[in-house]
């Protein structure tokens, strides 16, 4: 029987990972006209928050989704450093918020989590992207056009709409019945 319960939990995981990639790669497409260039707000992202709910079948999920969508960007041809280093931001991203409120109730620590994985995908998203738009590259064009062109979507995607989404999650998970 226990051999049973094992092979359940890793089809559920599974299952998991696969629900949360396609999510993420569907809200991205859906939302593609704001989810890429410069000044982006990749509603997608959100997802990230839920890893504090649900643990690392989404932090799988929001990375493998991350490949995904940024292997197929509409209006543009994909861009190998997007595909890598966007989704590896997103699985650094997810797995901090997994660390720091999986398990754990308190809201100051989900939007304290929120706000790190913001400023690692904008570090992350932010050093490169103008390399991806403009011919020639200044600090100054990181700063204006990759941090504080990510980090306001960032904080609307993980904060506005992840932080609320992550909360009903978990008084779901609590209450043992569906909304």
């Amino acid at each position: 029987m226990v051999c049973g319960g094992f092979v359940r939990g890793k089809v559920v995981f599974a299952a998991m990972v696969v629900v949360f990639t396609a999510l993420y790669f569907m809200l991205t497409f859906i939302f593609a006209p704001i989810s890429f260039l410069p000044f982006q707000v990749r509603v997608s992202d959100a997802l990230i928050m839920l890893s504090a709910a649900l643990g690392l079948p989404v932090v799988y999920g929001v990375f493998l989704g991350c490949i995904l969508a940024n292997l197929f960007p509409v209006g543009y041809p994909p861009n190998p450093l997007d595909v890598i280093f966007g989704s590896l931001a997103n699985l650094i991203a997810s797995y901090l918020v997994y660390r720091i409120s999986y398990g754990r109730g308190e809201k100051t620590r989900l939007i304290i989590s929120g706000v790190i994985s913001s400023l690692i995908i904008t570090f992350i998203v932010g050093s490169y992207l103008p390399f991806l738009f403009l011919p020639k590259v200044s600090w100054m064009d990181v700063v204006w056009l990759g941090y504080l062109g990510v980090l306001p979507g960032e904080l609307v995607a993980q904060l506005a709409i992840g932080v609320p989404l992550t909360l009903a999650f978990k008084r779901i998970l609590r209450s043992g019945k569906p909304a």
